[in-house]
């Protein structure tokens, strides 16, 4: 018993040591969450809740800035909870016109709804559904860490996107201080990459179910998952020297097809789909309508006056601030709406999913780059989203932007990545470009920003051009104060 407490105690000691940067950075920003949190509570109390909106100055020059907030928490998610406590059933009329005094109609998958009661019945309401959703976005901190770590092999880069994600702006925004819904559905996304990094394909597929089952943005991540299941299951992970690996595994290197494997997972995603949907889904027409139909397209009006200040934004917004000619906008009015570039992006971005090639010796490249397709994928999403995006919808894309931040990060190659200061500025700048600027303009802004990932070599090439001067210049320093100081003793 002794040895066993002793051998515990050991194992403890050592995890606190090897992992004492990341243990400090979760406990700051557990105290900076939990200190939004309260000032959220507080202004929620008091009505006065933050709009998002204001100004800072900044070298003589006043910026303003519009993180566009909004009041779904108390008009939406306190009303479903509340509805479905009284017993009343979703994706009917009769729910969504319970409320006397507004029509809150219900059309996410049913697992948010389930929060959403679940919070309410919690002692602490009306925080109970806002303390949930800040755990699921405080605990994606974890996957995201699990998976910059593996795939850079080094826990330095683990730590600074850690700290990337949780003290981002936006997400201390939209999930801490106005308590918006993409928290859960993200925890469980990033999760599934982590279990599927870590070859738990069942737990991996099936936690990517769940999060499709909280909001219909993860339907889209589909893709990157079917392209991974139809292939063969890795047996294990070799590295690069491994002897026992044979000239015929070099030849498959896992990137053979597995459709009866691809068959059966298939089969238990219906079967938990099912389960999970129930009984909703014995209407399944309705289901359906609800989920995929219900929530519409944003088709504008007029494309020569910038629309209402309450309606989604879509990509021809910014063409008309800009004042782009009249056809053109209507062009990108009418492609937008009716899906033509979503579909076109999709296609674009499933062809390099699907010939990816799996190699199971480096597995690490291969999910580096499925990971950064998938980053592309999110972003061709919301921009060119039929229905339109809010800014708080790129809750999503901060994990993988904080793990994707490095130019390495989203390339081929086997070696080992080293921390880099693009690796803690590239998630600010484009933080700061959804934040910022009016939210007429910002996907435009965004359109450039997924054009600068894929131009990231390019980018890379120049990025190192400038700092290698740099960089050499402080090593011949590093190395003359050294020398310096090794005379300076032998004297």
């Amino acid at each position: 018993m002794n040895e066993t407490s002793s051998s515990l105690s050991t194992r403890f000691k050592l995890f606190i040591q090897s992992h004492r940067a990341l243990l400090i950075i979760l406990t700051v920003a557990a105290f900076v969450w939990a200190l939004v949190f309260l000032i959220a509570a507080s202004d929620y109390l008091l009505m006065r809740s933050w709009n998002g909106a204001g100004q800072f100055d900044i070298f003589g020059l006043t910026v303003h800035f519009e993180f566009e907030g909004w009041t779904d928490y108390a008009y939406y998610y306190q009303t479903w909870g509340d509805q479905f406590l009284d017993g009343y059933i979703p994706y009917t009329d009769a729910f969504d016109n319970a409320a006397p005094d507004q029509y809150a109609p219900y059309f996410f998958p049913p697992l948010y709804l389930y929060l959403c009661a679940l919070g309410n019945a919690l002692p602490i309401n009306p925080f109970g559904t806002a303390l949930l959703i800040c755990l699921f976005g405080y605990a994606t901190a974890f996957p995201v860490y699990g998976i910059a770590e593996y795939l850079s092999q080094s826990k330095r880069v683990g730590e600074i996107a850690v700290a990337s994600y949780l003290l981002n702006p936006l997400i201390l925004y939209h999930t801490v201080y106005e308590w918006l819904n993409p928290a859960p559905f993200v925890f469980f996304m990033m999760m599934s990459f982590y279990l599927l990094m870590k070859h738990r394909r069942i737990a991996g597929t099936l936690a990517m179910v769940t999060a499709a089952l909280f909001k219909q943005t993860v339907f889209f991540l589909a893709l990157p998952l079917i392209a991974y299941l139809i292939k063969t299951p890795p047996a294990k992970e070799l590295s690069d020297h491994d002897p026992d690996t044979s000239e015929e595994y070099e030849l498959i290197a896992g990137d053979n097809l597995d459709v009866l494997g691809f068959i059966r997972m298939a089969v238990i995603v219906l079967v938990y789909v099912v389960v999970m949907s129930l009984p909703y889904i014995i209407d399944y027409g309705n289901y359906i309508f609800y989920i995929l139909l219900k929530p519409g397209m944003t088709l504008l009006d007029s494309v020569t006056v910038i629309p209402e200040s309450n309606i989604p934004m879509t990509f021809a917004v910014p063409f008309i601030v800009i004042g782009a000619p009249e056809p053109l906008v209507q062009f990108l009015n009418l492609a937008t709406a009716y899906s033509v570039f979503l579909f076109i992006g999709i296609l674009v971005l499933l062809v390099p999913m699907l010939f990816e090639v799996k190699d199971d010796r480096n597995l690490r490249s291969y999910w580096r780059r499925i990971l950064f397709l998938s980053l592309l994928l999110l972003l061709v999403v919301h921009i060119f989203s039929p229905r339109g995006s809010y800014k708080y919808y790129f809750v999503a894309f901060i994990p993988l932007v904080s793990i994707l931040s490095g130019e390495r990060m989203i390339s081929h190659g086997t070696k080992k990545i080293q921390a880099s200061l693009s690796m803690v500025i590239n998630p600010l700048i484009i933080t700061a470009l959804i934040l910022i600027p009016n939210r007429y303009v910002y996907l435009g802004l965004l359109l450039l920003v997924m054009m600068s990932y894929i131009l990231n070599q390019q980018f890379g090439d120049v990025y190192y051009l400038i700092t290698k001067p740099l960089s050499q210049r402080f090593q011949n320093l590093k190395s003359r104060i050294i020398n310096s100081s090794h005379e300076h003793i032998t004297s």
